[in-house]
């Protein structure tokens, strides 16, 4: 079986590849639950999600609204059950055009190789700027 950090790092690559589906499908378990910080009227993707299908809901929303130029993860930690991803991203905003850079931690955990909670810290002034 594989560790969590090359599940991580498999996971991110999916992601860069826009692959959501196999993320989702093959990664995520289906208790699982991810947050992401920010003002919701702000941020449509700010909020807490259950699930494959409401991680698969976090992922249409930051497809509907933001058109990534990078996305790194550059360095990550791992530590029992827990892996901690720290990088930077930037990306166009769709509704104003604007661009925001940030740079961002997530915290991962793992159950029998399968996402169980994810949490995301980064500069949501920055976004909400951006959505503005």
């Amino acid at each position: 079986m594989a560790t969590n950090l090359e599940i991580a790092k498999q996971g991110y690559e999916l992601f860069q590849q826009g692959d959501i589906a196999t993320l989702v499908n093959d990664m995520v378990a289906d208790d699982c639950t991810w947050i992401s910080p920010g003002p919701k009227d702000k941020l449509p993707w700010a909020g807490q999600f259950r699930g494959k299908q409401g991680v698969a809901g976090f992922f249409t929303k930051i497809a509907e609204n933001i058109e990534f130029s990078e996305f790194a993860p550059r360095e990550m930690i791992d530590k029992g059950d827990t892996v901690v991803v720290l990088g930077s991203s930037a990306g166009r905003m769709k509704k104003t055009g604007k661009v925001s850079k940030n740079e961002w931690a997530h915290v991962l955990k793992y159950r029998q190789g399968k996402l169980v909670f994810f949490q995301e810290y980064y500069d949501t002034s920055a976004e909400v700027a951006a959505m503005s």
